[in-house]
């Protein structure tokens, strides 16, 4: 290669670099957020997903989302959204804002309501549940990163994970996905599995670890409803009660 040569190309990349850097250092992008429940709310989780053969399909899986963050700015509010409904992996989409141009990890957001409705199926037999969640759960520290180039857009999903409900442990890294205690919560046989049916059972073998008050089946799936929200995918955030 010749010396004239080496030093034009070096010369290109330096300014190429800079470029890049003002794009991420100034100015601003959209930031566009979606909520997506993944297949095994549009689709369902089928029974080779779960431990004990079961399997879970959705009616309606309707969130409420509150107070996104990205880049420091507040998104603005949106309605609720039944995720439930297929969109191909795309996702529903939230809301939009304008935030400065860079790379952003401090994303954050409340899901204030979840209203689940559906049926599982086991060797014929099949149980209905209609239930609501509405202690807001906040996620903070997000692992993920929003990158925002000068204007251009730029996407930030809320992940749904609806097999955290059917979790046999608050605790462990690979907890099995299970439905045969709740359906046997449905004392009456009238294969609808209730909020008094599952205040009125045991935990039995599921794992709360250190979590107070986890006494019952109603109490185990408020404490599993917390755990829902990631970001993009499989990234995790802290979560935390919030007041009514």
């Amino acid at each position: 290669m010749k010396p004239r040569f080496v030093c034009l190309l070096s010369a290109v990349l330096f300014f190429s670099s800079l470029c890049a850097c003002d794009d991420e250092a100034g100015g601003q992008g959209t930031v566009s957020v979606f909520v997506y429940g993944e297949d095994f709310i549009e689709l369902g989780i089928p029974a080779d997903e779960m431990a004990d053969g079961w399997s879970v399909t959705f009616d309606r899986f309707v969130v409420t989302v509150e107070d996104v963050v990205v880049g420091g700015v507040s998104m603005p509010p949106s309605e609720a959204i039944d995720i439930s409904i297929e969109t191909g992996g795309v996702g529903h989409s939230l809301s939009s804002a304008v935030v400065p141009a860079g790379t952003h990890t401090d994303s954050s957001f409340v899901i204030s309501s979840v209203d689940v409705a559906g049926s599982a199926t086991k060797d014929g037999i099949t149980r209905t549940f209609a239930w609501v969640f509405d202690d807001p759960t906040g996620y903070a520290a997000c692992e993920t990163t929003t990158a925002v180039r000068d204007g251009a857009t730029a996407e930030f999903e809320i992940t749904v994970h609806a097999d955290h409900f059917f979790y046999d442990s608050l605790v462990a890294d690979e907890p099995a996905v299970v439905f045969q205690a709740l359906a046997d919560a449905d004392t009456d046989a009238d294969d609808v599995i209730s909020r008094a049916e599952l205040e009125a059972a045991g935990i039995g073998s599921y794992d709360p670890g250190s979590a107070g008050g986890v006494d019952n089946l109603w109490s185990w799936l408020v404490a599993q409803s917390r755990t829902l929200g990631h970001v993009d995918g499989e990234g995790h955030c802290d979560s935390y009660t919030q007041s009514n």
